[in-house]
Parts: structure tokens; sequence; C-alpha cells
């Protein structure tokens, strides 16, 4: 983990309120997996004064991606930020998704902005692994942002809840059975989270990306609390990946 300086090469709005960031970073850049998280200081000012937790999209090179949705201040500011703007970011953050094995059979579920990391990690293994993806949005998004999930996925399905685009609902009503696959692999909304939990019985294939509010990203300030079964987590230094079976969620 380091802080660097980059320079915003695009910031595209794809939806009502989702926007894609494109940044580069200098070139003595190193390893960054799938999973794993930025944390971004929006204004040079600090104010706000607290970084903004975003996991990678996408990574070529010494480009970078972010998918975020803008929900306060901080993003309001970063939705208007222009190309050649320089931003600072401490990264690479937190662990990774584990490793997948070739031809392995792998249930992907994205909700919303949760689908960032889900990308990265399909492109990542797009040659050896069977995924099976299922994502969902509130509303209408621009194809650009899950075609590769589409494009990599040996099956794909797609939901919205207004049904401006795929199937019209929330994207659990619309999952195989669970049981097909070696490993499930989920990041979205608290609740969504939550419910696959639930519908999951062997919950040590069940691994959870968590989106979670953070104030350092590197645990000193413990404000990212997660119960577990038999210790509790902070999701910015333990995760964001967590074993579903070491995780209590919901009642």
């Amino acid at each position: 983990m380091k802080e660097v300086v980059g320079e915003i090469v695009e910031n595209e709005k794809v939806s009502e309120r989702i926007y894609l960031l494109k940044i580069r970073l200098p070139k003595d850049t190193f390893e960054i997996l799938p999973g794993q998280f930025a944390m971004l200081q929006v204004e040079e000012s600090y104010d706000p004064f607290l970084r903004r937790p975003m996991s990678f999209y996408s990574v070529e090179d010494n480009l970078i991606y972010f998918l975020y949705q803008k929900m306060g201040r901080g993003t309001e500011i970063l939705s208007q930020k222009k190309v050649g703007e320089k931003i600072f970011m401490l990264l690479p953050l937190g662990n990774s998704f584990p490793s997948l094995n070739q031809g392995e059979r792998v249930l992907i579920v994205g909700g919303g902005v949760g689908i960032a990391p889900l990308n990265f990690l399909v492109n990542f293994y797009k040659e050896n692994v069977i995924f099976n993806s299922y994502i969902g949005f509130s509303s209408y998004v621009e194809e650009k942002i899950y075609r590769d999930i589409q494009k990599y996925s040996y099956n794909f399905v797609i939901s919205t809840e207004d049904g401006s685009v795929g199937n019209k609902g929330k994207i659990l009503e619309f999952l195989p059975s669970l049981l097909d696959f070696d490993k499930i692999i989920v990041c979205g909304p608290y609740p969504m989270l939550e419910s696959l939990y639930h519908l999951v019985d062997q919950k040590d294939k069940l691994y959870i990306s968590f989106e979670e509010r953070m104030g350092c990203g590197v645990g000193i300030c413990l404000s990212c609390f997660l119960k577990g079964r038999n210790r509790n987590f902070h999701v910015c230094k333990d995760g964001p990946i967590i074993v579903g079976s070491e995780v209590e969620l919901g009642g």
C-alpha cells in the first residue's frame, strides 16, 4: 500500500447516478488483485475530510477504473471532476477474492455498483473458469459497464427493478439452483447480501465482498465493524472479502 497521485482520464455518467471513473497511475505501480480497493481523496483540501473506499472495476497496465454511485457530498464532488485533474489515493488495500481453479463453476451475483470487483474478477479468470453471472440494478444502465461480464460468462442474466433492462424484478428472484456451483461470489447492497446469505446452505463456498463505510481503510479507526461467528471483523483490514461461514448476517 502507498499513496499515489493519479490523473483523471475519463469520468463518464453511465446511468442516472452511476459513473465510470478512469485514472492513469504513475508507471511504477504494483500488482492489484480482484477484490482489492482504494481510498480516494476527492479534494486536496480534505473537505470532505474522509476518503471514499472504492473497489477496482478494472486494471489495464497503469490505468485503473472505478464504478461509483453518486450518493452524498463526496461522490457529488467526485462526479464533477474533469479530465486532467489530479486525485490522491491509497492503494491497493484489503484482501482479494480466492484463487479460482481451472474449470470451476462459479456463480457471480452482483447488485448495482457492487458489480465492480466482480467485473475485475471475471476478466482476470476469463480463460479458465465457468462463470454464471447474475447482476441487477434499480433502473437503466449502459451496456458498456456489464459487457465484459456478459461476454465471459457461460450464462448471464440481468434484471432491473423497473424492467428497463433485462428481466423485471430483483436479481435474487432469477437465481438458479445454488447446489450447482463450486463457489458463490457476491457483492452489492447489504440487504441483497443478507438475503443471499440465508439462501446458501453451504456457507463455506460463499465469498462476500462487503461494501462498508470506512474512515481510514487500514484498520485504525475501527468504523467498518462486522459481526463474525467466532470473532468480529473490520472490513478494511480483514476484508473486504470474507467467507460466508465466518460471519453472521441478519437474524
